[in-house]
C-alpha cells in the first residue's frame, strides 16, 4: 500500500482526499482552486505562508482557503495527515450554504482533535472495502469533517435540525427496504425523497432518531445477520447476506451494538 494516497470522488462534487505520509517530500509554492482542509495526525509539518514560516506539530489543522499560496515539508522526520481538497462549490452544495466566508487562521490548534478524528474517519471510510452503503458512509464522514471545519472555523452557521417527522418515516422506510434488498443508498437519494438537503437530512434524522442514516443501516444489517445466524445460516454466509463486506465487518458491529460476537448466539 503507498505511503501517500489520493482519492478523488467523481460522484460527490468532485472533493478530494489526499493521505500523506513522507520525510523527505516537499511542495514548491503552489495554491489549490479550492479550500484545503487538513489535519496533522503524526510528526510535524511545515511550510511558509502569508509572509510566514509555520510549523504544525501533532494536533494542528492547516486550513487554506482558495488560491492561497504555500509551500509544504515534512519540519521534523516525518509528516502524516489527512487532507481534504473542496472547491467553493462543493462547499456551498454539501452544507447548503450561502454566506460562505472562508477561514481567517491557517494554522489553529485542533482543540479537542474534532475536526482531526473526523478526517481519520472519512480515509477509513474511503478505504473500507466497497459494499452497498459505502457512498452513504463517505457521504456522512465528509459531511462531518466540512461541518466542523466550517461552523467552527470559518464562521459558518447551519441550519438547526428541525422536527420533520415525515421525511424521517419516508427515509427510515427507505433503508429497511434498500438493507433487506442489498440495495446500494446514497445519502443524495435519500435525502432527494425526504425532500430535504443531504446536511439538513443528517442533523434532523439524527435529532428523531438518535442516529445518522449510516449508522441506522449498520443496526438494521446488524438485526438481519442476527436473525439469519438464529434461523441456521452460517455466519461467513450470513455476513454477506447482510450486506457486510466480510465477517470481520459482520463481527464487529455486533461487539459494537449487542456486546456479544455470533458465536454467542444462542437459540431456545
Amino acid at each position: 500500500m503507498p505511503a501517500n494516497r489520493y482519492h478523488h470522488l467523481g460522484w460527490l462534487q468532485g472533493i478530494e482526499l489526499y493521505e500523506a505520509d513522507f520525510s523527505t517530500q516537499t511542495f514548491s509554492r503552489h495554491a489549490h482552486e479550492g479550500f484545503a482542509i487538513g489535519a496533522i495526525a503524526e510528526g510535524v509539518g511545515g511550510y511558509l505562508c502569508r509572509g510566514e514560516q509555520m510549523l504544525l506539530p501533532a494536533g494542528s489543522l492547516s486550513l487554506m482557503n482558495p488560491e492561497e499560496p504555500h509551500t509544504g515539508h515534512a519540519a521534523a522526520g516525518s509528516v502524516r495527515y489527512n487532507m481534504v481538497y473542496a472547491s467553493e462549490a462543493a462547499v456551498r452544495a454539501l452544507l447548503d450554504l450561502k454566506d460562505l466566508r472562508g477561514f481567517a487562521t491557517v494554522a489553529p490548534r485542533d482543540e479537542g482533535l474534532y475536526l482531526t478524528q473526523a478526517l481519520s474517519r472519512l480515509a477509513q471510510r474511503v478505504n473500507a472495502p466497497a459494499a452497498p452503503g459505502w457512498r452513504l458512509a463517505v457521504e456522512e464522514a465528509m459531511q462531518a469533517v466540512l461541518g466542523l471545519a466550517f461552523t467552527r472555523h470559518g464562521r459558518a452557521s447551519l441550519r438547526p435540525a428541525g422536527q420533520e417527522p415525515a421525511a424521517v418515516k419516508l427515509v427510515r422506510e427507505r433503508i429497511a427496504e434498500g438493507v433487506a434488498a442489498g440495495d446500494d443508498l446514497s445519502l443524495e437519494g435519500l435525502a432527494a425523497l425526504a425532500g430535504l438537503t443531504p446536511s439538513y437530512l443528517i442533523r434532523s434524522f439524527s435529532r428523531a432518531t438518535g442516529l445518522t442514516p449510516h449508522a441506522t443501516v449498520l443496526r438494521m444489517r446488524t438485526r438481519q445477520a442476527q436473525a439469519l445466524i438464529l434461523g441456521g445460516m452460517a455466519p461467513a454466509d450470513a455476513a454477506l447476506a447482510a450486506g457486510f463486506c466480510d465477517q470481520s465487518h459482520m463481527i464487529r458491529q455486533f461487539r459494537r451494538q449487542l456486546g456479544i460476537t455470533p458465536g454467542s448466539l444462542i437459540r431456545h
